[in-house]
């Protein structure tokens, strides 16, 4: 059984355990860094382990966020980022707690950033016990592998392949993608939960290759495969077309709405997610329905918490209690002043400021894993 309130109070642990091993400047810096203040997105909260990514991918859109494409390794020590993430009002440690995210805006296994990668990964598994899931497009080989599965609680890994034929052209930084299905090959072999991540699905191109990556995939021992639609900015369609991208037609034909600047845009990808959807699970491979799914999966857990689900072993989902909930808020000074519990969610009726009230829904939604309504 999940305990709302065991759940807080080793996070009040965490944070005094922390601090005390801290020194004065450290715990300022960490105060002060996103990771302390930032809500999870969906898939959980991203963890950034450098600033920048030298993989120079055409359709990637760190680049219209800022980011460099000269990478160097984020700033934190290991202890440091532990203790941010543990001072987050809306984070939840431990197995049942709130999910982490590799890999979102950097790729973590570069030459520059991989020892900080590993020293993050260390320190989330080793201090706080998060699920973690990291997506690479990184060659790990059998000593990369090793550190890798030695990890606490181990991870759910996710290789992105997109193109064999174009990469050179979409991902020039990027190692081969036979690199890439040696990566899971390996990884596989070491008893880690490791997936294919085929996005962004590039449309007119991945319907010519899907097949091809899919089967390749299943050979290289991939537990499964998760489909990821395609974003774009005009920095990526620009970059694109200098580059002489064949199908930028097909690109045009999905965009939903006029690109603004700095705004990203999701392509109408449904038809051809649920295409590729069919063919892989005739080839014999699970699709998960997201990044985060594939993470349930991995560390034998249940969750309902959104549209997606059911993920994992509902029948492990934990129970949820009102007093716990009451008791909670109240530490986030707030007033709960009507709960319901049923099959659809976790439905509250809370008054306090709307920041504290977010971070307390995340803190909520991460232990109990399912939809919470806040009105």
């Amino acid at each position: 059984m999940v305990d709302l309130i065991r759940v807080w109070e080793e996070k009040v642990r965490l944070v005094s355990m922390l601090e005390d091993k801290l020194g004065e400047r450290e715990i300022e810096e960490a105060g002060r860094d996103s990771h302390a203040h930032r809500l999870p997105r969906p898939c959980g909260l991203t963890v950034h382990t450098g600033i920048g990514c030298n993989f120079g991918c055409l359709y990637c859109y760190i680049y219209d966020m800022g980011f460099p494409s000269t990478p160097r390794p984020y700033p934190l020590k290991g202890l440091q980022l532990a203790y941010a993430l543990a001072l987050n009002p809306a984070v939840a440690p431990g197995h049942h707690g709130t999910f982490m995210a590799f890999g979102s805006v950097t790729e973590p296994f570069m030459d520059e950033t991989v020892e900080r990668a590993l020293e993050y990964l260390d320190a989330v598994a080793g201090i706080l016990g998060n699920p973690i899931q990291l997506s690479t497009k990184a060659w790990i080989n059998d000593e990369l592998a090793a550190r890798i599965r030695s990890i606490p609680d181990h991870l759910s890994i996710l290789v992105t392949i997109v193109t064999t034929s174009l990469h050179e052209m979409l991902e020039p930084g990027a190692p081969d993608p036979e690199e890439r299905f040696q990566s899971i090959r390996i990884l596989s072999r070491r008893g880690v939960h490791t997936c294919l991540f085929l996005r962004p699905i590039l449309p007119g191109l991945c319907e010519k290759e899907v097949e091809d990556i899919l089967v390749r995939a299943l050979d290289s021992g991939a537990a499964g495969v998760v489909l990821g639609s395609m974003r774009v900015t005009g920095g990526i369609i620009r970059r694109l077309e200098a580059v002489g991208y064949p199908y930028m037609r097909e690109i045009f034909s999905r965009i939903p709405v006029d690109l603004k600047p700095g705004v990203q845009v999701t392509l109408r990808m449904s038809d051809l997610k649920g295409r590729f959807a069919r063919l892989a699970v005739e080839l014999g491979l699970r699709v998960y329905p997201s990044a985060c799914a594939a993470n349930v999966d991995a560390h034998g857990l249940g969750c309902v918490a959104c549209k997606s689900g059911p993920c994992g072993d509902v029948n492990k989902l934990p129970d949820v209690e009102e007093h716990d909930l009451r008791e909670l808020s109240a530490k986030y000074g707030l007033s709960l002043e009507k709960v319901m519990i049923d099959e659809r969610g976790i439905f509250l009726a809370v008054k306090g400021p709307r920041a504290r009230i977010a971070q307390f829904r995340e803190f909520v939604k991460s232990v109990c894993k399912r939809r919470v309504i806040v009105r």
